[in-house]
């Protein structure tokens, strides 16, 4: 597992040790968050593509790429289950859709660049997380999660060279990515029972292989009816003038809105004595 993959996994940890510590403040037995309830959440998401079909090696290393928006963003529903009195523990199923596409870096270059990569996908992705509430009387949260990602690849076209050859490639696959979440909010009452949050979200696979990704890339022989293997998985990367840069692994970043419907005198909070 790469160096930044243990670095995710270590922020994760934060929002659930800080869950079960006594609020320095206030102490063992201060009021809990008044968003911290049982409840469903409905989100909605917008998303931007980062990885192999960007084909920078980090996200926004060449700049924002409108062509790594998915317009139509995603749904998710959430259900909000209270672990302490400054944390929700959130688990919850998404869908959406994702795309990706170099078209515009590819027609700048004089002469054009001749990695011209572009996909679609469907994704379906279960995810269970925490979000800590770190003051009593405010909405701030910090959110770590993890997820799977089922990535169901609609389309995907790549050009590569072969014997001084331009080529193509193209067709339909799948992937299967274990994924990290980071994210901060913010929630705001707008009625006893109702809240709305908006949250930043970063999500980022561990993995970046044959059938384990978003994007198709890298592509195995088995994957397209040319029988061609393209790419390879590496902490590195070599950018379009042949400079060694650090690798990301494909992700995206979410900027969601959510409403959630509170369940304020449920039988979790009572036991727990909020």
């Amino acid at each position: 597992m790469k160096i930044r993959s243990y670095i995710s996994l270590a922020l994760l940890a934060v929002p659930m040790m800080l869950s079960a510590a006594p609020n320095s403040r206030t102490g063992l037995y201060a009021t809990k968050n008044k968003y911290v309830s049982q409840g469903l959440s409905v989100s909605v998401n917008a998303l931007y593509y980062f990885g192999d079909v960007d084909n920078e090696g980090m996200a926004f290393a060449g700049g924002f790429n409108k062509n790594n928006m998915s317009y139509g963003g995603s749904m998710s529903i959430c259900y909000n289950l209270p672990v302490g009195r400054y944390c929700n523990m959130k688990f919850g199923l998404m869908g959406g859709t994702l795309s990706g596409n170099n078209k515009a870096k590819f027609d700048k270059l004089n002469p054009p660049r001749d990695d011209y990569r572009k996909f679609n996908s469907v994704l379906i992705q279960p995810f269970a997380g925490v979000q800590y509430y770190p003051f009593s009387n405010a909405g701030l949260y910090l959110y770590g999660g993890v997820a799977f990602t089922a990535s169901i690849i609609t389309e995907f076209e790549f050009y590569y060279n072969s014997g001084g050859v331009r080529n193509k490639v193209d067709g339909s696959t799948y992937g299967i990515l274990p994924m990290v979440q980071l994210g901060i909010g913010y929630s705001w009452n707008l009625t006893d029972s109702w809240s709305m949050s908006a949250e930043i979200m970063l999500q980022e696979g561990l993995a970046d292989t044959h059938y384990m990704n978003l994007d198709a890339w890298p592509l195995a022989a088995s994957q397209n009816s040319a029988g061609v293997e393209l790419g390879k998985s590496s902490g590195t990367y070599t950018d379009r003038y042949g400079k060694e840069q650090f690798h990301w692994n494909d992700g995206w970043f979410q900027l969601g809105i959510s409403v959630s419907y509170h369940l304020r005198e449920c039988a979790t909070c009572r036991v727990l004595k909020y």
